[in-house]
């Protein structure tokens, strides 16, 4: 009798402890911060995210960073003690790394510890006070070289216009052309050259070649942002091919095939090219005036004083 007591008081407990663990399981993905090409002045974010098996309860994290020589250069964008809310069974953790200007060059390792315990008044609703905490490896290097690369995500277009006139002037049809763009390097860079070779719907005849125009937009060291090309056209509506060209100085990063649809002018209501936009010849026109004018201006200008300085 005495044994059967024992086996169901053992029974008991672990109805009783087990749910209570199994709600507890918290973990971490990735479990580290790695960069080995930082450089001075660099700025890295990693994320990470605090996962809970069964989030039934308001749960605290406490931060603690354990970087020697580099703690000043690590942040944490929730701060040091952040909710992990009820519901929420994936909690994000954003760390930055701020390199300063006179980091040495050489490898810096540390950790960040991760400690849950209940939040506010969670444990008087019936939650077990088991603490639990994970660990965030730091591995850095900051090297003497800095890298200009990227890496294409994805590409996309969008229909455009064709170009208009405006009394003698052309203004050409304006392609947009939007890249994601994820920069692998350790300093803000930018597609160098994006060039497209336009072919009428079947592809076979060779219609335009254009480049881009506008200064594409520079994207931080291992951030991925979405930057827009564009380039001019005087085609006419209609839909035609055309073949493109991402380049990074003489690195060819991406070349393909897309559709592109010109569409009557006034359709899409979207602003096209502007003076940039017009040839070399109507660009010459249009100033070519206006500088003669004003170097008139400035000779009678220098004349009438020259008549003063002589009168006098």
């Amino acid at each position: 009798m005495n044994m059967r007591k024992v086996v169901f008081g053992v029974c008991v407990c672990i109805a009783f402890v087990l749910p209570a663990v199994v709600e507890a399981g918290f973990g971490i993905t990735p479990p580290y911060v790695r960069n080995s090409s930082l450089t001075r002045n660099s700025i890295y974010e990693q994320e990470i995210l605090l996962v809970r098996s069964d989030p039934t309860s308001d749960l605290t994290a406490s931060i603690t960073i354990d970087a020697p020589g580099f703690e000043d250069w690590i942040e944490i964008d929730e701060g040091r003690e952040f909710l992990l809310p009820v519901g929420e069974p994936k909690v994000p953790m954003t760390v930055r790394v701020r390199v300063p200007d006179n980091a040495d060059f050489e490898r810096y390792t540390g950790n960040i510890r991760i400690k849950t315990s209940p939040a506010g008044d969670s444990f008087s609703r019936g939650a077990v006070n088991i603490s639990l905490g994970a660990q965030v490896d730091i591995d850095l290097n900051v090297i003497d070289k800095e890298i200009f690369d990227f890496r294409v995500r994805r590409i996309s277009i969008s229909d455009l216009d064709e170009g208009h006139k405006l009394g003698w002037l052309y203004f050409p049809g304006k392609i947009r052309f939007s890249m994601l763009i994820e920069n692998t390097g350790n300093v803000p860079v930018a597609p160098s050259e994006v060039n497209f070779r336009i072919f009428n719907s079947s592809g076979q005849v060779l219609l335009e070649e254009t480049s881009h125009t506008n200064r594409i937009k520079k994207i931080q060291p291992f951030d991925t942002q979405n930057v827009i090309a564009e380039l001019p056209t005087r085609l006419p509506a209609g839909s035609y091919r055309a073949k493109y060209e991402i380049k990074n100085g003489d690195e060819m990063k991406q070349e393909g095939e897309v559709t592109l649809s010109i569409l009557p002018y006034g359709t899409t209501q979207t602003a096209g090219y502007g003076f940039m936009g017009l040839s070399l010849a109507h660009k010459i026109s249009v100033l070519f005036p206006i500088f003669a004018t004003i170097i008139i201006i400035v000779l009678i200008v220098q004349y009438y004083r020259s008549r003063r300085r002589q009168s006098s």
